[in-house]
């Protein structure tokens, strides 16, 4: 899987959890829960895309 594929992925699924987290009655401590895991795969993620865009900037000089 290349840092794209990783990215799209991990930056879908913490929105799906995301969305989870406001479509669903949940209790607080199972909320926070599903709020975190969101959080976290957003940021990693994100921090795949950035890679990924380093690398391609870097290709290009």
């Amino acid at each position: 899987m290349t840092h794209v594929s990783k990215g799209i992925v991990f930056v879908l699924t913490g929105i799906l959890f995301l969305l989870l987290s406001f479509i669903l009655p949940l209790p607080t401590p199972l909320w926070a829960v599903i709020l975190s895991v969101s959080i976290i795969l957003n940021c990693a993620g994100t921090a795949f895309l950035i890679r990924f865009i380093q690398e391609s900037e870097q290709r290009e000089k």
